[in-house]
């Protein structure tokens, strides 16, 4: 059974953050130094867990997270950057990416491919690809609240990996909502989130079953 790190991302004034840990694990299905999406998205499904999107990111994003529900992503190629937990300060893109535009503290990661995040509902997250002047973040499965094919599993394993792209799944059945830290949130209500059932990874074997009690 693999084990994940686990991050504790603090509250800040404007994001809820969670007392759940944030989940990372590394090399998650990649055999032979190459990601196997269509491993990927087999096990996700597998653990009642809904493949919404593939993203292709671009040079900045603005911070965000999710009131409403927890988030998998996997990046599927790479590398890129995330910053976690705080909130973006100013309506300039490059400012809150690459300047001091942001809440204090924080966790900055590089990523690659690999990489599986399980996010708790209401940690925040940026995805940017500091390697590319793309100004426009690419969802390339449609509308990013489900794949956009009669046959989704080909469509993701037909995409061109190309940049810095993961892709996104969530418990069955919930549906993503934005928070950006200036909607004024109810803490505690996202802090109590129902627990799915599995863990998109090692599903009943540990897990958000093991640090998310």
């Amino acid at each position: 059974m693999q084990e994940p790190t686990a991050y504790n991302i603090i509250p800040t004034k404007l994001i809820p953050n969670s007392p759940k840990p944030l989940l990372h694990y590394k090399n998650a299905f990649v055999q032979d130094g190459k990601l196997d999406i269509g491993l990927a998205y087999d096990t996700f499904v597998k653990n009642g867990w809904e493949i919404q999107w593939v993203t292709q990111y671009a040079r900045c994003q603005r911070s965000h997270y999710h009131p409403e529900t927890h988030e998998a992503m996997v990046v599927v190629s790479g590398p890129g950057q995330i910053r976690w937990g705080v909130a973006d300060l100013d309506e300039d893109e490059e400012k809150h990416t690459y300047g001091d535009a942001r809440e204090e503290g924080g966790l900055l990661l590089d990523v690659n491919v690999g990489d599986l995040f399980v996010i708790p509902a209401g940690v925040a997250h940026k995805n940017y690809d500091p390697f590319t002047t793309s100004p426009r973040v690419n969802c390339l499965t449609g509308n990013a609240r489900g794949i956009q094919s009669d046959d989704p599993r080909a469509m993701v394993q037909g995409l061109e990996m190309k940049g810095f792209m993961m892709m996104g799944a969530y418990p069955r059945g919930e549906i993503w909502s934005w928070g950006d830290g200036g909607d004024s949130p109810d803490f505690h209500a996202i802090w109590n989130v129902e627990n799915p059932e599995l863990d998109p990874f090692v599903g009943s074997e540990g897990g958000i079953g093991k640090y998310w009690k």
